[in-house]
C-alpha cells in the first residue's frame, strides 16, 4: 500500500514537533510544524541548530502517482525551494525516497518518525 501512512500518520498537522538527532543518545536540535499530512503529501517547516549549523527548512514530500496499491512510483521532494524528482519504494512500514543521488528512509519510531540519510546522524520527528 503506497500512502505516506505509515510512518507519517502519527504526526499531527498544525502541531509543533521536536526534531532530534542520535549522537550517543537522542538530542533535541529544533522543532517543526506539520503543515500538510495526507495520504500522498507531507509538508513541514521549522528550524534547527546542530553540529555548528543552524537554519530553517520547508520540506514537502509528494507521491505524484497517488496510487494506494503501488509498491513504488514517482515522487517529488522539495526543500529550500528546490524540487527533486525521484521514486519512492514501500518496504513494510518504511518508505525510501531516492532521486538517484540522495536517499532518505522514513520509518516508524517509538518517538515518532525516524529519518535515515547516508552519511548523516539518524534523525527523528518526535510526536
Amino acid at each position: 500500500m503506497a500512502t505516506l501512512d505509515p510512518p507519517f500518520g502519527v504526526l499531527q498537522q498544525g502541531k509543533a514537533h521536536s526534531l532530534q538527532i542520535s549522537m550517543l543518545g537522542w538530542h533535541t536540535i529544533g522543532s517543526c510544524t506539520i503543515t500538510a499530512n495526507s495520504a500522498y503529501s507531507f509538508a513541514a517547516n521549522g528550524n534547527y541548530n546542530a553540529l555548528g549549523k543552524s537554519g530553517t527548512f520547508n520540506i514537502v514530500l509528494t507521491f505524484t502517482d497517488q496510487d494506494p496499491n503501488a509498491p513504488s512510483g514517482p515522487c517529488t521532494v522539495t526543500n529550500a525551494g528546490q524540487t527533486l524528482n525521484g521514486t519512492y519504494s514501500r518496504n513494510g512500514t518504511s518508505i525510501s525516497f531516492s532521486d538517484g543521488t540522495h536517499d532518505v528512509i522514513a520509518s516508524p519510531d517509538p518517538g515518532g518518525v525516524s529519518l535515515s540519510i547516508a552519511g548523516y546522524p539518524k534523525g527523528r520527528i518526535v510526536t
